[in-house]
């Protein structure tokens, strides 16, 4: 049989025993319990073997740049975890009502508070309706301000409102309305991630801000519940109808009471009626309180503002399936009056 070879452990042994022992192989060998010529075979095997010499430098040890791989598989588990939370929740937001009887939704057509063209008189009267007006409640499509940046920054020094200043302005509407939701538009997303609106609804009520759209369930008296869709703006355009975008969202996506959205600075309504619950739903496009655009003016873009605003009064005491729970009204003022009239009827 051939011979096992030795291990690394014995070869090593074996120079040890030689060099302990003066280099002697015969008193290394009686140590070590093996035959002189076995010992003298293992120290020739260990000189052939590549010696291992130390490195020339000695670095201390760097950790990695980015963070390891394991925890960064935690982390995103967790980030989608939260995101699909998220999602979840704000599919259709549940909003309970504590104000019993019928209620009013003031839907505020595109703000550009600071525009010069923009008619803050009627937007401060109608924000002071709102407050003063029980059971009404304000809505906002997007576009607070015009909030110019990038290559339209220079639009500022065609408006005699600073950037600072429409700041302030913002901060004055967003304070001055009991808000049920508040939309991003085109405009507000100008600001990236950092939107100084959010902030500013954050310190007002607990109505939600999103960034493009919004869907609540209205928890409202006698076991209503009102379903609104709201977008800045709703995919879809016709020369023969101005809400046709929302109109399209009702037919071909969720059957909700209403869908609103603004953005195209033009009025328009449509009713369609649910076959399957019975229900009548309101596709309604707001304009804008800015009322003279440059830019329309330069596009030959025709006048179809019938209101900045419009006005839904919501009747608890009519049946889920009438015709009249929602009401669409052009005037605010008018609206509110009916609105008053409703929550006075036993």
């Amino acid at each position: 049989m051939p011979t096992r070879p030795a291990s690394t452990e014995a070869l090593r042994a074996a120079a040890e025993a030689y060099e302990r022992h003066g280099r002697n192989a015969t008193a290394a060998a009686a140590e070590l319990g093996i035959a002189r010529t076995t010992l003298q075979t293992r120290l020739q095997i260990a000189a052939r073997a590549p010696q291992s010499r130390p490195p020339p430098f000695e670095y201390p040890k760097i950790p990695g740049e980015r963070v390891p791989v394991e925890e960064l598989l935690i982390r995103r588990k967790r980030q989608f975890e939260q995101r699909q939370n998220y999602e979840e929740a704000v599919k259709l937001i549940q909003v309970k009502v504590n104000v019993p009887g019928p209620i009013g939704i003031l839907h505020f057509g595109d703000p550009h508070v600071d525009d010069d063209g923009t008619d803050v008189a009627a937007l401060e009267r109608h924000a002071k309706l709102v407050r003063e007006t029980e059971g009404l409640f304000g809505a906002n499509v997007g576009d607070t301000t015009n909030n110019w940046c990038g290559r339209l920054a220079r639009l500022y020094a065609e408006q005699s409102t600073s950037a600072a200043e429409a700041w302030d302005l913002a901060e004055w509407f967003i304070e001055s309305v009991d808000w049920l939701y508040i939309i991003g538009g085109n405009h507000d997303a100008w600001s990236g991630a950092g939107d100084p609106i959010k902030w500013i609804q954050k310190g007002c009520n607990s109505a939600p801000y999103m960034s493009s759209e919004v869907r609540l369930a209205l928890k409202l008296s006698g076991d209503h519940t009102i379903r609104i869709n709201a977008r800045h703006d709703f995919a879809g355009s016709s020369i023969y109808n101005p809400a046709h975008g929302a109109t399209k969202a009702l037919t071909w996506g969720v059957r909700d009471h209403i869908a609103s959205c603004g953005h195209k600075h033009i009025s328009g309504h449509a009713v369609i009626k649910d076959p399957e619950t019975g229900i009548t739903c309101h596709a309604l496009q707001v304009a804008s309180y800015k009322k003279f655009d440059r830019f329309a003016k330069e596009r030959g873009f025709r006048d179809q503002t019938l209101s900045p605003c419009a006005l839904t009064t919501i009747n608890t005491r009519l049946p889920p399936t009438h015709p009249d729970l929602v009401k669409v009204w052009w005037e605010p003022e008018e609206g509110a009056d009916f609105l008053g009239f409703l929550r006075r009827q036993k």
